[in-house]
């Protein structure tokens, strides 16, 4: 094709200066269309992967989800009685020897903070050992481990402000009175063990407490006096080392034998 042919007008004569649209497009159309994204047909085994797996999840959550069954969490039911019987076993031991338990208690618990020592660390973490606060009354001892302690507080004449956590929820009153005797026995402390009696007391008397003591607190707070020892075990006594109860007994029983 020639220049002239592309200005040559119709038959007849003159020009032709309007663009033939379908002869400036056939260049392109003569080149094939590229391929467009994601009108592609999926292949059938993707589907059927698809339908497969669908089934399978079901099945395997009916069967091993448990929630569609009564036997939920079924193979943890045999464990309990050996976990009942471990914490049994370790608050038998917290009892028999608070000094032993107090150590494992205080190793898991307090040292990291304390040291292993219980000297503490200056400034940051007080120490245990020559300590007013642990070795003065049992109940502020004891209301530091139940509820926690916070704010500034003087020990052994360094100031300290920080604080210190709750272990009521942690701890029972076993390993609680296990751990308080350890620490006022620790090293150059030198004061009396703390009984079980002493923490319940102290807990029960501040059920209602949630919040961490403040050293102004705990100064204020009157101690807590344990309840005494099994009230009806005292009279047991007497009754077994006298022989007057027995006697009535014997003569009412010789009296109904007459009848």
């Amino acid at each position: 094709m020639t220049p002239s042919d592309e200005t040559r007008g119709p038959p007849g004569g003159g020009l032709d200066l309007q663009p033939d649209v379908e002869r400036l497009h056939r260049v392109i159309r003569r080149e094939p269309h590229d391929p467009v994204e994601g009108r592609e047909r999926v292949p059938w085994y993707f589907l059927v992967t698809i339908v497969v797996a669908l089934f399978w999840g079901g099945w395997y959550l009916g069967r091993f989800g448990g929630e569609f069954a009564p036997i939920t969490h079924l193979a943890f039911g045999a464990r309990q009685s050996g976990i009942a019987a471990a914490s049994e076993e370790q608050s038998a031991i917290a009892v028999s020897d608070p000094v032993t338990a107090g150590r494992t208690v205080f190793e898991n618990n307090c040292q990291s903070c304390h040291q292993a020592s219980g000297l503490g660390v200056s400034g940051v973490f007080p120490p245990m050992v020559n300590s007013e606060w642990v070795t003065g009354d049992v109940s502020t001892l004891a209301r530091i481990l139940l509820h926690g302690m916070q704010g500034p507080v003087q020990v052994a004449g360094v100031a300290y402000n920080g604080a210190m956590p709750a272990w009521k929820d942690v701890l029972r009153d076993e390993e609680i009175a296990a751990v308080a005797t350890y620490i006022r026995q620790m090293d150059a402390n030198d004061a009396s063990p703390v009984s079980t009696a002493e923490v319940s007391a102290v807990r029960e008397a501040e059920s209602d407490r949630s919040a961490a003591w403040s050293a102004a607190e705990l100064q204020q707070a009157p101690p807590v006096a344990a309840p005494a020892a099994d009230p009806a075990a005292e009279p047991a006594e007497p009754a077994s080392a006298q022989d007057p109860a027995p006697a009535p007994a014997a003569d009412a029983d010789t009296t109904g034998g007459e009848r």
